[in-house]
């Protein structure tokens, strides 16, 4: 040992290992940390193959409660149709019952009668108004489509369920329209209440005098009353003669 460095206050020199000394301790230490990052890699793998399972599991959770949703969703659907169409139901027979009961002499099960009815050219599609309400028979369905009869009805307007909708959007919407609104228009004139959509006048005006409020034909069914449509902005004299020209149609003045 070096006696002057120690008098002098520094450490010692530490003796130099042996070649083989280090190599076999770096040898070692060299194992040890490749076991170490052995083990490491293992734990990340299993944690990266836990979280994928996680993942896969949460994944078909949710499509099972999607799936699950949508049944439910369209079974409600289909319950509400259903109960729709038993009320309906029941509601036609009430009518026929009552009717049957104000007309006495009328023979139990004897046929009432034709109803009001216009069936499409192929034959496939009746539009039909009965006891009030708007019917629509297809090959394989029957619907009641009026949530209120047309006597019922605020200033005797069509008023419909929900079911519409989906007929609406269907192959036939253009007849069932058409037919519907010629029934509806036959029945309003039978009974002496037509709205302005009954009128032979174009689209155009039927909007704008709806938008300013008239409904029925009564509503501009005299000259007097129709002199008050020209404070109507887009409608003007000539515009007035059409009107009068279609209320007198109608059978109106």
């Amino acid at each position: 040992m070096n006696t002057h460095a120690h008098e002098s206050g520094r450490a010692p020199v530490r003796a130099s290992l042996d070649p083989y000394d280090e190599a076999i301790r770096l040898a070692l230490d060299n194992r040890d940390l490749r076991e170490e990052l052995a083990v490491a890699l293992r734990r990340a793998e299993s944690a990266a193959a836990s979280r994928d399972k996680a993942k896969a599991e949460a994944d078909q959770q949710r499509e099972r409660a999607d799936r699950l949703a949508a049944e439910k969703a369209a079974g409600k659907k289909e319950l509400a149709q259903t109960r729709h169409q038993a009320r309906q139901r029941v509601q036609q027979l009430e009518a026929e019952l009552s009717r049957k009961e104000k007309a006495p002499a009328e023979k139990a099960g004897e046929d009432p009668g034709p109803h009001a009815t216009i069936k499409s050219d192929d034959g496939r599609v009746v539009v039909q108004l009965a006891f009030n309400q708007v019917h629509i028979h297809e090959p394989d369905r029957w619907y009641m489509v009026s949530s209120k009869p047309l006597d019922q009805a605020e200033k005797h307007r069509l008023v419909f369920c929900g079911l519409i909708d989906g007929i609406m959007a269907g192959d036939d919407a253009v007849f069932i329209k058409g037919a519907i609104h010629r029934l509806a228009g036959h029945w309003r004139k039978e009974n002496g209440c037509q709205r302005i959509e009954d009128l032979d006048l174009p689209a155009r005006v039927v909007t704008q005098l709806e938008d300013a409020g008239y409904e029925l034909l009564s509503e501009i069914g005299t000259e007097a009353k129709r002199k008050a449509l020209a404070g109507i902005k887009g409608i003007g004299p000539a515009t007035i003669q059409k009107i009068a020209r279609a209320v007198r149609k109608a059978g109106g003045r």
